[in-house]
């Protein structure tokens, strides 16, 4: 018996708001209109301290405390009678209308009976906020202290900020409109994703006819347009599946080549699938040893190769990412391993192959 390879023909292939304070968080819309105001009734530098003629102790406490303490940290202070209405509207307009003065402050809700907030229209700088301070309700011997100290901090913060933008280098100008349009020389441009070199291994099996065997894979893969990519694959030199019957036994090597042409969707996405079709030319070769009185001997075929294949593209950051295929292999004519008179396996009709490869872009 000769352990020879023949060829023949297939013809297949959670919270909620305590009301008495509701009331405090509604008026945040009215601090919006405050942004716009610009101070004028009070001289030049000076800050603005709203006092409501029919203020309580405790509230008439809160604003003399943090007139002090304004006076104390070298701001100029001045007193302007806010009217009989207290509520958060006449509040606010109070405040818009002090324009000329670098800050305007007003005490809306009274610090000993209940939860109060203190306003603070900050102009410094030229560029009008709205500071909401609420009155703490940890400690209300100690209210009207903190909230002072709070006023002369936000000042101070303002103050400073106005003073180290001041200090900063004027901007340059901005070129020439010509010479604004020309592309700047230290642009990179994006990176090529144009030609690429993959390589990994691969695990090609004849079901029900011949073991898997893992075959290192290599292509080159150019983007031709569009969605459109050509490969070109070559797989060899792997592993060796045996055959064997009673009349010997075989080790098969198989090598194939293909040419490709194929699709890859969704190319800004972390995955993208692709599919592919392929032809090409398949190498079997076997080395047989026989049971005697049998002899074996070597014999090679090739035979020609139909692809179909599909799988995903994931990028891994840079110019790398990692490819993961299943394609259907069909020979024609597929080899056959044969002992004597039996046929022990054949290749290809079809054939399962899996790859797994590293795609670096060139």
């Amino acid at each position: 018996m000769t352990g020879s390879m023949t060829g023949s023909m297939t013809g297949s292939m959670t919270g909620s708001i305590r009301p008495r304070r509701a009331w405090l968080i509604a008026c945040g819309g009215l601090m919006v209109m405050l942004a716009a105001a610009r101070p004028v009734h009070a001289a030049p530098g000076r800050i603005v301290l709203l006092q409501p003629p029919t203020a309580s102790a405790g509230a008439r406490r809160c604003l003399t405390l943090i007139r002090d303490e304004l006076v104390a940290g070298g701001f100029a202070v001045a007193a302007v009678d806010l009217g009989p209405a207290q509520d958060p509207v006449s509040l606010a307009g109070a405040m818009r209308r002090q324009q000329g003065a670098v800050a305007t402050i007003g005490l809306l809700g009274d610090p000993s009976t209940g939860p109060a907030e203190l306003w603070i229209l900050d102009n410094i700088g030229g560029n009008a906020e709205v500071r909401r301070i609420p009155a703490p309700s940890d400690d209300p011997e100690r209210v009207a202290e903190v909230l002072a100290i709070r006023t002369v901090e936000v000042l101070r913060a303002s103050a400073l900020k106005l003073l180290i933008e001041s200090s900063r280098a004027p901007a340059a100008p901005a070129p020439p409109a010509h010479i604004a349009a020309a592309p700047s020389p230290a642009a990179s441009p994006a990176p090529s994703r144009t030609v690429a070199i993959e390589t990994g291994l691969s695990l090609l099996v004849s079901p029900g006819q011949l073991d898997a065997a893992a075959v290192p894979v290599a292509r080159l893969r150019v983007a031709v347009g569009g969605p459109a990519v050509a490969r070109l694959t070559v797989a060899g030199f792997g592993t060796r599946p045996s055959v064997e019957t009673a009349r010997g036994a075989a080790s098969i090597a198989q090598a194939l080549g293909l040419v490709e042409v194929g699709l890859v969707f969704r190319r800004d996405r972390r995955v993208q699938p692709m599919m592919s079709l392929g032809a090409g030319a398949l190498r079997a070769s076997s080395d047989a040893q026989g049971q005697f009185p049998y002899l074996g001997q070597r014999d090679a075929r090739w035979a020609a190769l139909f692809d179909a294949g599909a799988g995903v593209l994931t990028p891994l950051g840079g110019q790398l990412a990692l490819a993961l295929e299943a394609h259907v292999l069909l020979a024609a004519p597929y080899p056959v391993v044969r002992f004597a008179d039996v046929d022990a396996a054949t290749i290809a009709r079809p054939a399962a192959w899996t790859t797994l490869t590293l795609v670096a872009w060139l």
